[in-house]
Formats: C-alpha cells, sequence, structure tokens
C-alpha cells in the first residue's frame, strides 16, 4: 500500500488519504450499507465518506442533525418514484427526513457532513458516528413518533 503522510498540522483530524481502495469499507448498521471515512474533524464533526449502497440494499429513512450533500460517484439510488444517477448532487438541511433509498446497482456516493454524522431513523432510533466512522447505537429519541411535518429542525 502506497503510503500518503498527514501533514503535521493536520495530525489532529481523523484521516484517510490515499487510494481509496486501500482503506476497508466498514459496515454501517443496516444491511448492505457501508461507509469509509475520508476524513472527520474531531472538534467540529465536519466528515467527508463514501457510502456503498449494495444492489438489492435499503438505506431506510432517517433524519440528521446536521446539513449534509451526497454526490452520486457511480450506481443508481431510488427514493419513492425519483431515480438518481451518477453525477446527481444533493444538497439536505438538517432535520429533513430523506430515503429511503434503495440500489438498483451497486452505489457509491460521496458525502459531506459540516458537523458528527447521526442517523434518526422514523422510529427514533439513533446512530452516531465515532471518529473513525464506526457508529454506535445512542438509544431511542421518543420524540420522533410525534413529528408532523417533514423536517424538525426547521419546522418546515
Amino acid at each position: 500500500m502506497e503510503a500518503y503522510p498527514v501533514p503535521r498540522e493536520l495530525s489532529d483530524i481523523f484521516l484517510r488519504l490515499g487510494p481509496h481502495e486501500n482503506h476497508p469499507w466498514t459496515p454501517l448498521p443496516w444491511p448492505g450499507i457501508h461507509n469509509k471515512v475520508l476524513l472527520m474533524d474531531h472538534l467540529t464533526g465536519a466528515t467527508i465518506e463514501l457510502a456503498k449502497v449494495e444492489a438489492g440494499a435499503t438505506f431506510p429513512a432517517h433524519y440528521h442533525t446536521t446539513l449534509q450533500t451526497l454526490f452520486l460517484v457511480s450506481g443508481r439510488l431510488r427514493t419513492g418514484d425519483r431515480l438518481i444517477r451518477p453525477g446527481t448532487f444533493n444538497v439536505i438541511p438538517p432535520g429533513t427526513l430523506h430515503g429511503p433509498f434503495e440500489a438498483e446497482e451497486e452505489a457509491i456516493q460521496l458525502k459531506y457532513f459540516s458537523a458528527t454524522p447521526v442517523y434518526i431513523l422514523e422510529d427514533g432510533a439513533t446512530y452516531i458516528y465515532k471518529r473513525d466512522g464506526r457508529t454506535i447505537k445512542a438509544g431511542v429519541l421518543e420524540f420522533t413518533r410525534t413529528l408532523k411535518s417533514e423536517n424538525f429542525i426547521l419546522g418546515g
């Protein structure tokens, strides 16, 4: 594996530099869903990652407490009646319900989160990223069962 040195000024940031093939996929709590955190600033939580949804797998509907961007690198994802094709870029405001996303073929996304990624499912099950992108179950948030809007932060 070719080594890419981490600049001294970035030594406090979790980084995986170089060709992404050199770094393993980390399974997320949902079957067929994986990520590969490329950068995570432990002070701000800002995170850049690759996410993989295997063909036939479904990423469940969820909310985040942070802004998220998505760029579909390869594959095809379906959400409702919308087909997402490679080259599609999207921005998801904090608190916005999005998904589920079903992979019609293996799909790779490049994602950015403006703070530590937190996944809140519709049933309230909550997962938070550790520094290296692995997730831990953080419990159940009961308030999600009473949500009546598409965005629990902005109220829209």
